[in-house]
């Protein structure tokens, strides 16, 4: 038994190896499943009702694409909009902290100063580095909207044809486990997006009230920031509560501050619990940790990424275990 844990140890070490090196379509796959697995109701319900598959499948990758694309364009013409205000504010934030408490906040952008002798051009080099993330990003885009399209139009063929590589008692193991890993993901996903929904609504319909600055803005990136379990929520949490103490001083802080704990202890107390249920087969402390293991390994898409993909294997784990009779992982 001790030598079957061993090379297994060292097949896991060599996989996250490997997965550490092709990082990006790893990425892609694993997104897009996620995506498939939010929008795989909608194409069933489409299908049975008499609507090819192929047309069912492409209809709904290319309402999810428009929403998203017109969200995230509306949100940065907002932003940038909005940019040299909440610098300004940012800025007056970072000086009042620094001289009342000592605390220093990183720099919001470059003020454009061009200084002292190694020169204010700008270099191909230095031109590079973000050229090569906007490829890589419009890469991993188009890989996952290709890929969440052939997840949904031929997922039962793909499926088929997998389990066709197996036979006997292992075909059924095979097939069980896979259907609990996919059952899980998108039920936790899609629960996901109803805290998320949450989150955002009730924090940014505070933040209108309370007349902070870009409450909208803060509102959508409360939503993105929620699909990071713990900490997500957090940061977003603080970056509200900073807008506002720049924009209306401490008294305002407090509020949000006050408005986002009540917020998210109502959705982790009573929301999440509801569309949960028994989605998510992880407690507090494997969420946190497939977090913070996905942050260093993948940065936010690890981040993102960990947490579904520890309750897939969870949940797939499980149903293998209770189909073999629950015996004892080692000894007995």
């Amino acid at each position: 038994m001790g030598g079957r844990l061993l090379v297994l140890a060292v097949l896991l070490w060599l996989l996250a190896g490997f997965a550490v090196k092709v990082t990006l379509p790893l990425v892609a796959v694993l997104i897009a499943l996620l995506v498939a697995g939010i929008l795989a109701p909608l194409v069933e319900w489409a299908h049975g009702r008499g609507a090819p598959r192929w047309l069912a499948a492409g209809g709904a990758v290319l309402l999810l694409v428009g929403v998203l694309g017109g969200g995230l364009l509306a949100l940065g013409a907002r932003i940038a909009g909005q940019l040299p205000r909440l610098r300004e504010q940012f800025q007056q934030v970072s000086s009042d902290l620094s001289q009342r408490f000592g605390v220093e906040l990183p720099s919001f952008g470059s003020s454009g100063g061009g200084g002292g002798g190694s020169g204010g051009g700008t270099s191909a080099g230095d031109l590079l580095g973000p050229a090569r993330t906007v490829v890589e990003v419009v890469i991993a885009a188009f890989l996952v909207v290709a890929l969440a399209y052939l997840f949904l139009h031929g997922g039962p063929g793909i499926w088929r044809w997998l389990l066709g590589k197996f036979g006997g008692r292992v075909r059924e193991d095979v097939d069980a486990a896979g259907r609990a890993a996919w059952t899980t993901v998108g039920g936790y996903v899609r629960g996901l997006t109803i805290v998320a929904v949450f989150d955002a609504v009730g924090i940014g319909v505070g933040l209108l009230l309370l007349g902070v600055p870009l409450a909208l803005t803060l509102a959508a990136l409360q939503f993105l920031a929620s699909y990071i379990p713990t900490i997500g929520a957090f940061v977003a949490g603080l970056v509200a509560v900073v807008v506002a103490y720049a924009s209306g001083g401490l008294v305002t802080a407090a509020l949000v501050l006050g408005l986002v704990v009540v917020v998210q202890q109502l959705g982790n107390s009573f929301v999440e619990p509801y569309v949960m249920r028994n989605r998510l087969p992880l407690n507090a402390v494997t969420v946190l940790i497939a977090v913070t293991v996905g942050g260093v390994l993948w940065g936010i898409a690890g981040a993102l990424l960990f947490v579904p993909l520890a309750a897939a294997i969870s949940a797939a784990g499980h149903e293998l275990w209770v189909r073999h009779g629950s015996r004892p992982i080692a000894g007995g």
